[in-house]
């Protein structure tokens, strides 16, 4: 039996080693948790860097092509403007969209010739100095043959690489099968097509397999809204030729992006055993992989995502190293370092304050994020309210006033709309740049999203030096910018509010300079305004017509006045267009400029367009009823009906239903300005009311944002000449070369054409011998009620007295 002592020995001893025993099981514990929690945040880590590489790849190669298609789309537009383009034109032209990029885009015209006229098109190109020229059958390499007859040929004419190609002059694209399909869907839809798989003739590197973009062009002023009229008015197709490979290696080569990786690409509607059309390996031998294997050769570790040559669709695939994804030698470092820690309470604290510190740095970052502009790196709108409470506050305890200075580019959306989103972002990076250089460290810059800036200049004594501030910004973002060889320029409007002890709050002062901004917009842009106890007046003038609007809706205040619209050499009444007035109770009788920017402003011009749609519905009915309606009646549609497309349609169709109106009587007005900010889905709006059956005109043609685009984009029936060229077409020849070239234009396109503001017999002599057919004006009639319309209708034609009346606005929408 063992001594007591001795049994008592033996338990302290392993009382003594117990916690050594634990310290290592713990610290062993702990070391294999932080491996595992180590590696699981590194792979996190390496995946989410591998999709980003990935993304910025598909993101690239996307962009090239889409700029390739551009540059197409660039030259068809020349020939859209042009009736007939010759080889130097061509040549000129396609040097400068491609500028230097010839050796990987080849741009060929080949304009379409029938069987008829097959014989006088070569001898044309012959007497051209084309020696030689026949339509040959297209052939990847040798000596083509001469086309044998056809109903159509697309024979190539000019080319982006005729020095080292002539052989191609002459051969007919539609006699290959492959490019005559892409030939006939382009043609009977209207669309860029792309023709893949298709050899490509080149005399020094030889035949080579690559893709085409096919552009349709048409003839100029034809109609277009059938596959039978895109069919029957083909003037010619632009072919943009690619080899795959080295258009895609130069794309990405533009892009500085890592080279770990490897890049397929593959057709969509391939199968799964279909080879990739492009291929770049990152590691070993280039060679192709076929899309089933791709999951074998990288397991779960590859990304793909779709990319779009024109109208056919590739796949991208991105895979990664051969070496794997994860090192995970932080892991392991985490691993050892736990595994040597001596003391259970030494391993816990190490493990707490590395946890600690994690959560420190994401709430860190976290912080940062919420306060801070992604794009720029300046301040946000709640970091920037925060230094407003803290200046404003202080300012009210005794500190130096301070001031805010709201800033917004004016036309930003012009940008946008014309190079894109990216050069926009580029733009405003550099608009930053300037910004922090003028302001310096001592004030605050933030952005406040869009193009909308704020800076708190700190310390102001003197209120000349903020505007001496606000004249050098408006001066320094009003010189030249330079993105990506693109030269901009833009001008900006700056709202001042400066602290004062009787404003309630910052909040105040950020409205008060909201409210300036508002007012150097008024008064022109590309200013600065303070603001002033006259702002605030003419605010709260706003906030009261806007009240008192709306009431006019409920007390039937509104009415309709509506100018007769008449033939020109007959006197007869065509038409009507309706005009708002507003009877006010105290003000008397309203034209629509003393309320209707109100309106839109506030949310009260659907409401009154709903109205306007209704009650003209009502009285053209009473009209019909009586067997003297006019054959229109022309209503104005503002923008922010417009944006409210669905609206718009429910009601148009809806008061057309309820009175049972012909849509044909119906036309829906509207002005350049508005169409200037319409949107694909604003286009849909308007042909689907032209599908319902009524009319669209463009009001006050010539004065908004003219663009002969619009005449070819938008379902338009009728161009209405504005007041401002009729006015002085008889003591301004200037004024009446316009009114002759848009009357011209009119007829060349199948659009019928309204006078607006005639107003003396001159007037109307002139736009009779210019072609114009009909006029509205005070010389016929001044917008009347519906009473004395009724009493014009009955009459059936207006015939004035001779002799000119006094110039006063007519045609007051």
């Amino acid at each position: 039996m063992p001594d007591l002592p001795d049994v008592r020995r033996r338990w302290q001893s392993i009382g003594r080693s117990w916690p050594i025993v634990a310290a290592a099981s713990f610290g062993l514990v702990s070391a294999i948790v932080a491996w595992l929690a180590v590696s699981a945040w590194e792979e996190r880590l390496a995946k989410a860097k591998f999709y980003n590489i990935a993304g910025d790849y598909a993101q690239t190669l996307q962009n090239g092509l889409d700029d390739y298609l551009r540059k197409l789309l660039a030259v068809r537009a020349l020939y859209e403007a042009s009736i007939d383009i010759d080889a130097n034109e061509f040549a000129v032209f396609t040097d400068q969209i491609l500028a230097g990029q010839t050796e990987k885009m080849r741009v060929i015209w080949c304009p379409y010739v029938t069987r008829a006229e097959r014989a006088a098109f070569e001898r044309e190109q012959i007497e051209a100095g084309l020696a030689d020229y026949a339509i040959k059958s297209w052939r990847a390499s040798g000596t083509p043959p001469l086309s044998p007859e056809r109903d159509e040929y697309f024979p190539v004419l000019y080319s982006t690489f005729a020095s080292k190609a002539t052989a191609t002059f002459g051969m007919d694209l539609n006699s290959e099968p492959v490019r005559s399909r892409a030939i006939q869907y382009a043609r009977d839809n209207d669309v860029v097509a792309t023709a893949q798989d298709v050899m490509l003739r080149n005399p020094i590197a030889g035949s080579r397999l690559g893709f085409i973009y096919i552009a349709p062009v048409y003839r100029v002023g034809v109609p277009l809204d059938t596959q039978e009229q895109r069919h029957d008015n083909i003037r010619g197709v632009l072919v943009a030729s690619f080899q795959t490979k080295a258009v895609i290696d130069s794309i990405l080569a533009k892009a500085a992006l890592p080279q770990s990786v490897s890049i397929y690409v593959y057709r969509s509607d391939d199968g799964a055993h279909a080879m990739p059309i492009y291929w770049r390996a990152a590691v070993g031998a280039d060679q192709p992989v076929a899309a089933k294997s791709l999951a074998e050769l990288a397991g779960l570790n590859y990304w793909s995502g779709p990319v779009k040559a024109g109208n056919a669709n590739w796949k991208l695939v991105v895979v990664p190293e051969q070496e794997g994804l994860i090192s995970y030698y932080r892991a392991w470092l985490a691993f050892f370092a736990v595994l040597f820690v001596f003391s259970a309470v030494v391993a816990y604290m190490w493990a707490s304050l590395r946890h600690a510190l994690r959560l420190e740095s994401a709430n860190s970052r976290i912080l940062t994020l919420a306060q801070t502009d992604l794009l720029t790196d300046l301040a946000n709108r709640r970091a920037f309210m925060k230094r407003l409470t803290a200046a404003f506050n202080a300012s009210a305890r005794g500190a130096p006033p301070f001031a805010v200075l709201y800033l917004d580019i004016d036309d930003f959306k012009d940008v946008n709309d014309t190079l894109g989103h990216a050069m926009g972002d580029l733009l405003l990076k550099q608009v930053v740049e300037r910004l922090k250089t003028l302001v310096g460290s001592g004030h605050f810059v933030a952005r406040f999203g869009g193009d909308e800036f704020a800076i708190l200049v700190c310390d102001v004594r003197d209120p000349h030096v903020v505007g001496e501030l606000a004249a050098r910004i408006r001066k320094s973002l009003g010189e030249p910018f330079t993105i990506d060889h693109h030269r901009l320029r833009i001008t900006s409007s700056i709202g001042i509010s400066v602290y004062s002890s009787d404003l309630s709050g910052p909040e105040d002062m950020l409205v008060q300079a909201d409210l300036a901004l508002y007012g150097a917009k008024d008064e022109g842009r590309n200013c600065y305004r303070f603001h002033s106890r006259d702002l605030d007046r003419k605010v709260h003038e706003r906030v009261r017509v806007a009240d008192e609007l709306r009431a006019a809706l409920e007390h039937r205040e509104l009415e309709l006045y509506y100018q007769p619209q008449v033939a020109l050499a007959t006197g007869r009444i065509m038409g009507l267009e309706a005009l708002i007035r507003w009877n006010h109770k105290t003000r008397g009788l309203l034209t629509p400029a003393a309320f209707i920017p109100i309106a839109e402003r506030t949310g009260a011009a659907l409401a009154i367009g709903s109205w306007v749609f209704e009650e003209a519905c009502r009285q053209l009915k009473l009209w019909h009823v009586e067997g003297i309606a006019p054959q229109v009646l022309a209503v104005n549609v503002s923008g922010v009906q417009l944006k409210g497309s669905a609206e718009l349609e429910r009601e148009v169709a809806g008061a057309l239903t309820r009175f049972g109106i012909d849509p044909g009587r119906l036309e829906l007005e509207l002005t350049e300005s508005v169409l200037m900010e319409a949107t694909q889905r604003h286009k849909t709006t308007l042909e689907n009311l032209r599908q319902l059956g009524t009319k669209i005109a463009i009001d006050d043609f010539g004065t908004g944002y003219s663009s002969l685009k619009y005449l070819t984009t938008y379902p338009v029936n009728r161009l209405k000449l504005a007041q401002e060229f009729v006015f002085r077409v008889t003591v301004d020849y200037r004024n009446a070369a316009v009114v002759r070239a848009a009357i011209r234009l009119a007829h060349e396109l199948g659009l019928e054409v309204i006078a607006e503001g005639v107003e003396t017999e001159a007037q109307m002599r002139f736009l009779i011998g210019a072609g114009c057919e009909h006029a509205q004006g005070y010389y016929f009639s001044r917008p009347v009620t519906a009473e004395r319309t009724t009493e014009l209708l009955r009459e059936g034609v207006i015939r004035p007295e001779a002799g000119e009346l006094r110039r006063t606005k007519t045609n007051v929408a």
